[in-house]
């Protein structure tokens, strides 16, 4: 009887170590990410509440001088509606430092005419870092202006008073007038280092979260490839020891069959690892895709285009990592579920496009221009699945070795097969390379299958090329760029 092969604890010990630092590091970026979301969000409310509050004041003062001179009783009614812009944002300040209900200070915020929306954020930041420097300075300068603000808000009642006693005579109102003027000055510089010191604030915030994206990132990639090492070192210590008990047992035909169903069972079941954690995977990263991508769009309002450049840089790595993770699930899924073939035809113009719009930003990332000249009345029904696969790990070699150049997606049909043919203007294939995925490309026993320096993506899509019983055809001149041919029938 053959002796069983079991999986080392050592290294199930080391794939569970390497799916909760998967696990941790995803959910902490996405708690991080949603925390300076938010708080990116309020001093953005809170920048624009300055804005209001200053035009509030300024307003208010311009009224009020020239209701000192002309008596008018609509510019007091008009002094009334600015001052109490301020002031409402004065009542929300007291109501959050002292902890009263949150429907005061949500008052308070609507006579200052803050959008109802930012409430929540206002309230939220104010609770729960008001102890931050950045933040307390500022609410300090807040508390400051306020206290200018209620010595224009008591100039003002004291003018109607005299005004309505007939006891303001012209130098008390050149007086007044410039009292509301010095009053003004303070509040003007006031409002300018409390933009000042929010600006500074949300600054070294995004900074410290590019820091902190970058570092998660890191151990996310890290930990992926390390994950996919081990595996395949599995999948081939497995193969390694099926030929070995083949030799072995060559005379008892019995313990051999018996032999090669347990070996490529625990193969299958290596597949199936693979995609299930493949699916656990993706999700997370394409919640980090996106919310990567809302930091990256958040950046473009900010004049910083260091800043707007790294976004940019993070949200494209994320998204050529979650592409990957996609791209590997749906390989795994055709091995392990079979290939079922497509009685429906499609255009294979919608299936390139769609792909070239996935790989749209990242090409843009490099400089580079997607053009897709399919025609298109091209309709075909070759499985969209496995074709799907070959034409993402095509394009995404292409891309990855073309700068500040032009791939471009082209077909025709002859002898009624198809010729699907991608060409770039990058660096193109060494000649030894070339030689080896042409000879490669031939071999029709996928067995024969070893892997180089250069990854998996172009060993995978010979695979897949196998299953459609095609062929694929690699042009190049070194440094002149490249050309890849998938030949396969066209139904």
């Amino acid at each position: 009887m053959a002796e069983r092969t079991n999986i080392p604890k050592s290294k199930n010990h080391n794939i569970i170590i390497l799916y909760v630092i998967l696990f941790l590091s995803c959910n902490s970026l996405i708690v991080i990410n949603y925390i300076t979301i938010r708080i990116l969000s309020a001093s953005r409310a809170y920048v624009n509440g300055e804005s209001h509050y200053s035009k509030g004041q300024n307003k208010a003062s311009r009224h009020l001088i020239t209701y000192l001179f002309t008596e008018n009783d609509k510019s007091w009614k008009s002094f009334n509606e600015e001052i109490s812009v301020p002031l409402g944002d004065q009542i929300a300040r007291e109501a959050l430092t002292q902890n009263l209900n949150d429907s005061i200070a949500e008052r308070g915020f609507r006579a200052g005419r803050n959008k109802e929306e930012d409430f929540d954020d206002l309230i939220w930041v104010f609770k729960n870092f008001n102890s931050v420097p950045f933040l307390k300075k500022a609410i300090l300068e807040w508390s400051n202006a306020d206290q200018s603000v209620n010595q224009l808000h008591e100039i003002g009642i004291e003018v109607h008073k005299k005004i309505k006693t007939g006891k303001l005579d012209k130098q008390t109102k050149l007086k007044l007038s410039s009292e509301i003027s010095l009053i003004c000055e303070r509040l003007g510089a006031a409002a300018d280092r409390f933009s000042n010191i929010v600006g500074d604030g949300t600054r070294e915030i995004k900074d410290n979260l590019i820091i902190i994206n970058i570092f998660f990132i890191l151990i996310i990639i890290s930990s992926v490839s390390v994950y996919y090492v081990i595996t395949l070192k599995k999948i081939i210590a497995s193969e390694k020891d099926l030929k070995t008990k083949k030799e072995q047992l060559h005379n008892i035909i019995t313990d051999l069959e018996k032999t090669k169903i347990e070996l490529s069972t625990e193969i299958v079941q290596h597949k199936k690892l693979i995609g299930t954690i493949s699916h656990d995977i993706k999700s997370p990263l394409k919640y980090l895709a996106m919310t990567n991508k809302y930091i990256y769009e958040e950046s473009k309002v900010y004049d910083d285009e260091k800043f707007k450049k790294m976004t940019k840089s993070v949200y494209s790595s994320t998204l050529q990592l979650f592409n990957f993770i996609d791209s590997l699930l749906t390989y795994s899924k055709i091995f392990f579920e079979g290939n079922s073939s497509e009685n429906s035809s499609y255009f294979l113009k919608e299936l390139v496009q769609t792909k070239c719009n996935l790989f749209h930003e990242i090409a843009e990332a490099s400089n580079n221009i997607l053009i897709n000249e399919i025609d298109n009345n091209v309709t075909t029904k070759i499985n969209k699945d496995i074709l799907s696969v070959i034409l993402h790990n095509i394009l995404d070699n292409a891309i990855k070795n073309t700068e500040n150049g032009v791939i471009k997606v082209y077909s025709h049909i002859k002898n009624k097969k198809l010729y699907l043919i991608v060409e770039d203007t990058g660096k193109g294939f060494k000649e030894e390379d070339l030689l080896y995925y042409n000879q490669l490309s031939n071999q029709q026993s996928t067995e024969k299958l070893m892997l180089r320096n250069s990854g998996i993506g172009i060993h995978m899509i010979i695979e897949l090329i196998h299953i459609l019983n095609g062929d694929l055809k690699f042009y190049s001149e070194d440094g002149k760029g490249s050309k890849i041919e998938i030949i396969t029938d066209l139904n």
